[in-house]
């Protein structure tokens, strides 16, 4: 039986790294405001733009791990894998190790956070080492999205992927905010749902987002054989995207509680929310791709920012919501502008922390491959 191959030789695509830059972007401002920001302050129309944006990052961050996870699917069929464990296992691998991080990373926020409780009062603060947090999140899709996407016969498992989106966003507002029995550990369940504190990113819906990167990521792969196919492709997602956008606008105004909901934060697990934010974030794919052919090769800061995501979200936690914050009496302390001066500070400072792990990585590259050659002499 003859297979279909993949439309081109897949390799990294720039836009991806820009998207993802643009989303560290928007989670620094995202988090700096929130924390910083008085409460006075917090009730200004330009803190709501604020929260608006906010509501990007972590959506796009999920959607681009689906893109990724088809990138690699599409390296894969391009060198002729076949089994399914072959395209499943590596992806799941990866989301372990981002599950380590996840905890990791919680309970470094707890020391450098509770530094005087942190070892004789730790009950008290379990939860908020164990609660399902965005890296979390990320962790538990690459587990559970590579087994529902996973290239089957030679070709992209398209429709199951769209289906299993379907599936958990339509049942994101019913299992999102469940209740689960007590006899399962609720450090579990909050993978699949629950209430906050505890559960921030379940997998209803959260797991909707990859899903659809899934989809998404084939499509731009297949789309970029040549220059003119890519154009046309993210145009059309662009186009799409604005269209989903008007579509749900006009719904609101026919009938703004089409749907009812029993608050506004399961109506954010809803897909009306889904569908339209997705729609921002296909408009967003559209200005990233123009914004990477403008400047070429030249030095791109999104770009630089998208290949040190998780470094970035790592640092930048603590400057915002830790120790620092409090000594400098930063947080909860500043209005817009003042707040606003404070962002472009962090993010210039993030920008150098960037810059600086990847030279470091450039410079550990190029001394193993001069280990690597007999007789290579050392760098001056």
């Amino acid at each position: 039986m003859e297979t279909q191959k993949p439309a081109a030789k897949p390799g990294r695509l720039d836009v991806v790294d820009w998207l993802r830059g643009a989303a560290v972007v928007l989670m620094i401002q995202t988090h700096l405001y929130d924390a910083w920001v008085s409460p006075a302050d917090k009730l200004t129309p330009a803190y709501r733009v604020t929260r608006f944006l906010g509501g990007v990052p972590s959506r796009l961050f999920l959607m681009l791990v689906g893109v990724s996870i088809a990138l690699r699917f599409e390296a894969q069929l391009a060198k002729g894998v076949r089994d399914w464990a072959s395209f499943v296992r590596p992806v799941q691998r990866r989301g372990l190790h981002i599950l380590g991080l996840a905890y990791l990373f919680r309970l470094q926020e707890y020391v450098l956070g509770h530094m005087s409780m942190a070892i004789v009062d730790l009950p008290a603060y379990w939860q908020d080492i164990l609660r399902i947090d965005i890296l979390n999140c990320i962790g538990a899709s690459m587990i559970v999205v590579p087994m529902l996407t996973a290239p089957r016969h030679g070709r992209p498992a398209w429709l199951p992927a769209i289906a299993s989106m379907l599936a958990f966003v339509c049942l994101g507002p019913i299992i999102g905010p469940a209740h689960f029995p007590r006899w399962i550990p609720t450090w579990i369940s909050a993978y699949i749902g629950g209430q906050r504190p505890m559960s921030w990113f379940a997998l209803f819906p959260w797991a909707g987002w990859p899903l659809a990167g899934v989809v998404i990521g084939h499509f731009w792969v297949r789309a970029s054989v040549e220059p003119r196919r890519q154009t046309r492709a993210f145009a059309f997602t662009g186009a799409a995207g604005l269209a989903v956008i008007l579509i749900i606008e006009l719904i609101r105004k026919i009938d703004v509680n089409v749907i009812q909901y029993p608050s506004e934060l399961v109506q954010q697990m809803g897909p009306g929310s889904f569908f339209y934010r997705l729609g921002m974030n296909c408009v967003l794919a559209a200005v990233a791709l123009g914004a990477v052919r403008l400047a070429g090769r030249r030095f791109s800061m999104m770009r630089q920012f998208g290949k040190t995501s998780l470094l970035v979200y790592w640092i930048h936690i603590d400057l915002c919501y830790g120790l620092i914050a409090h000594k400098m009496r930063l947080y909860g302390q500043l209005n817009m502008a003042r707040a606003t001066i404070g962002l472009v500070v962090m993010v210039a400072l993030m920008l150098a922390v960037s810059v600086a792990k990847t030279r470091w990585d450039e410079k550990r590259a190029a001394a193993r491959k001069r280990a690597a050659v007999p007789g290579a002499a050392p760098a001056a």
